[in-house]
């Protein structure tokens, strides 16, 4: 469950780690002195570049820039709200973030030395990785080597971490990203951004969600089909069983610079039940990707319910489909999709690459 940043922030005041002044704009504005920064709400990233993200320095203006803001898709994601908060006089941008490393099985405190919208291009040299025992947790060393590698900056290093990392724990996140963390005079701190993201099926003291989710958006259709679904800007819909799996398909195709349209994880709930899976493919079609890509294993669940979803759905339409699946009804489901002209089968994940390109080669002419 992804947060917006004005919850994101609402948590990280939960749990004392410092952030500006600030409210929604649907709320009163009077708490705020100018300058203030007005926020799109959206789970998109990329908002400062894309104009979500506007500086006000004067009363009169603020209406008119919340509407623009407002009225600015992000990514093709329409804003939920708007956020207005007092801008900060800072003197440098951080990194600091607790990820759940699949790879490590483990979290990762992760820190740069440089932050802000180009953190994607920061060199290795200026980020520190430290894995953390989930059982032993957050050991002072590893605090010791924070401040080393940041040259003593921030005055309050034990308070900030030690505060992400209950909250981290305590709220069943699998990521807090503070990005930038603005470095002020006198080695304080403030948090810049929050990108939050919780575990869907935990259970919490209180609710965090507090922004009503835009129940047309792709990702909450997903959701009410039980279903993950993210919506990038590539070209190919990529649709798996499991998480690791669809990470492992997403490296490999983008591996071959091939770029994604969406990215879902099927569940345990979808697979068996064919209407909920011709509902998500319907979803699917409408990000009108170049090429369709399942790749699935079910030792339980009957691979024929996907099969006869793609088969009714796809079969012999406009989208170019490739399916590499395994499990159980293995043979009649490769039966029944083989008799589609449009649809690639194959057995091995290290060929869904070589299909792809040349799929994409041939739409492309």
């Amino acid at each position: 469950m992804d947060l917006f940043e004005y919850e994101g922030k609402k948590l990280l005041q939960k749990y004392n780690i410092k952030i500006p002044k600030g409210d929604l704009a649907s709320k009163s504005v009077n708490k705020v002195s100018f300058p203030v920064v007005v926020k799109s709400q959206v789970l998109s990233g990329g908002r400062g570049k894309l104009g979500g993200i506007k500086t006000v320095t004067e009363s009169k203006d603020l209406e008119m820039v919340c509407n623009k803001v407002l009225n600015t898709k992000i990514n093709g994601e329409s804003a939920s709200d708007v956020y207005i908060e007092e801008a900060v006089n800072y003197e440098k941008e951080l990194y600091v973030s607790i990820i759940m490393d699949r790879n490590q099985k483990a979290p990762v405190l992760i820190v740069g030395k440089e932050g802000g919208v180009d953190i994607e291009q920061a060199d290795e040299s200026t980020l520190l990785y430290i894995p953390i025992d989930p059982i032993l947790g957050l050991q002072p060393y590893m605090i010791k080597n924070v401040d080393i590698f940041l040259n003593g900056q921030i005055k309050e290093i034990e308070n900030l971490l030690y505060n992400m990392w209950n909250l981290f724990t305590k709220e069943q996140a699998t990521l807090i990203e503070i990005n930038p963390l603005f470095l002020l005079n006198e080695g304080e701190y403030i948090a810049g951004d929050a990108k939050i993201t919780l575990d869907g099926d935990g259970k919490r003291e209180e609710n965090p969600v507090l922004i009503l989710r835009n129940k047309d958006s792709y990702e909450f259709k997903c959701s009410s089909l039980n279903t993950v679904g993210v919506e990038l800007d590539g070209d190919v819909a990529t649709i798996t069983s499991g998480a690791g799996l669809g990470m492992a398909t997403f490296d490999l195709i983008s591996s071959k610079n091939i770029s994604v349209r969406t990215l879902v994880d099927l569940g345990g709930h979808i697979i068996h039940d064919k209407n909920s899976a011709k509902k998500l493919i319907n979803e699917v079609k409408k990000l009108n990707p170049k090429v369709f890509l399942f790749n699935f294993y079910f030792q339980v669940a009957s691979c024929l319910v996907m099969a006869e979803a793609i088969s009714e759905e796809l079969g012999d339409r406009q989208f170019p489909t490739i399916i590499r699946l395994k499990g159980k009804d293995e043979e009649q489901s490769i039966r029944l999709l083989s008799e589609h002209k449009n649809i690639y089968l194959t057995e091995q994940i290290t060929s869904i690459t070589p299909i792809l390109t040349k799929v994409l080669k041939e739409r492309d002419l």
